[in-house]
């Protein structure tokens, strides 16, 4: 298939990437050109790069938005050049950025008014996963458009989850799955604090943690960096406290109490606002450190 893929960061210049090598045609766009000229040149699979969104919309199958949030979806999708100037009556919109549920029914609504087909499909996953064609998907939509992408999606995934046709599910579902990664970072940092605060070296702690029935893969994959004060992004924090605001914001006009999620939100909020915005979402235990009078987890130094 002819594949257009908006927005190149982490995840999705390595979704472009993964389609390429899986043979399809890929065109890729990003509102900082540079940034698409560079995996062009780089790339060591053939990859065009569109000037607009609506050459995308125009020359492929299939327009995938991974970006950073909803106005950067509006953007790519309703502003001028946008993909809402095509033509092209065959089109479908794999709406792949973590947004609100409202805003996910507000963008499928806009694209139905201009007879462009949408599904909402957020992303669970790191960029390695997605390198390996391993994510799993959260997919809402008509049905029978759904069936139209399902290949592509394979292509990326080794999980695709269908649940519906009404676009707000998958939304709410992927902001649930962040407020347990969220809180299960956050734990974990608690508690490699709480040990070292007493003169305990993390790295064990971490260990015996992990031999237990309660590790989680968050403690496993991040525990040992953490202890090693290795922040290195695979999701960033503040693209963390841009979630748990929607998930707080969401919970709010569903009428809906979740203290343990505002408790965090806080938390990482706090820890943006110290400077850890582009480090890893984990970055949060360098915050609790340095609030308890820590610089490091090392136990060799202050």
């Amino acid at each position: 298939m002819n594949v257009g893929i908006i927005g190149l960061g982490m995840m999705g210049s390595q979704i472009a990437l993964r389609l390429a090598r899986k043979g399809h045609k890929v065109t890729v766009y990003n509102r900082d050109k540079s940034k698409a000229e560079r995996l062009h040149t780089t790339s060591t699979t053939t990859l065009n790069v569109a000037d607009q969104p609506v050459e995308i919309g125009n020359n492929c199958h299939i327009a995938l938005i991974c970006v950073k949030d909803y106005e950067a979806v509006a953007n790519v999708s309703f502003e001028k050049g946008g993909l809402i100037e095509t033509t092209n009556t065959d089109l479908v919109v794999i709406q792949c950025s973590t947004i609100s549920p409202d805003e996910s029914y507000k963008i499928a609504d806009l694209y139905s008014k201009r007879q462009i087909k949408m599904i909402s499909v957020p992303i669970l996953g790191g960029v390695t996963a997605a390198e390996k064609g391993e994510l799993t998907l959260i997919a809402a939509g008509a049905k029978t458009d759904y069936d139209q992408i399902e290949p592509i999606l394979k292509d990326v995934s080794t999980q695709i989850f269908y649940i519906g046709s009404n676009y707000r599910t998958a939304s709410v579902v992927k902001l649930a799955v962040n407020i347990n990664i969220a809180l299960i970072a956050l734990a974990l940092a608690e508690g490699l604090v709480f040990v070292r605060g007493n003169e305990i070296d993390p790295a064990i702690f971490v260990k015996i943690f992990n031999s237990t029935y309660f590790k989680t893969g968050i403690s496993e994959n991040k525990g040992p960096k953490i202890v090693n004060d290795d922040y290195t992004a695979s999701f960033s924090l503040t693209n963390m406290v841009k979630d748990l605001d929607l998930a707080v914001r969401t919970a709010s006009t569903s009428g809906l109490t979740l203290p343990a999620t505002a408790s965090a939100q806080a938390v990482y909020k706090a820890s943006e606002v110290l400077g850890l915005f582009k480090e890893d979402y984990t970055s949060v235990a360098s915050f609790l450190l340095k609030l308890n009078g820590f610089n490091t987890f090392g136990m060799d130094g202050k």
